[in-house]
């Protein structure tokens, strides 16, 4: 029997670079954003990554999109 594919909604994640600590160390913070329709493309996904990075305080250090598929015979 063949595998289906169930392309469920992904997940945006946008982490932000707060500066250093008192060691040098960079601190990252992770903003998440669920139920991202799995048909958006990822230049739309950057777009709006970006539009919300211009309303936060800190810079946007990094963008990842997580996939969430469900497989089922």
């Amino acid at each position: 029997m063949a595998v289906v594919v169930l392309r469920e909604p992904s997940t945006l994640k946008i982490r932000f670079n707060h500066g250093a600590d008192t060691h040098g160390k960079a601190i990252i913070k992770t903003r998440s954003y669920a139920n991202v329709k799995p048909i958006a493309s990822n230049d739309a996904i950057y777009a709006v990554a970006t539009a919300i990075s211009s309303l936060q305080e800190h810079d946007m250090y990094e963008v990842s999109k997580v996939d969430n598929t469900t497989l089922a015979e």
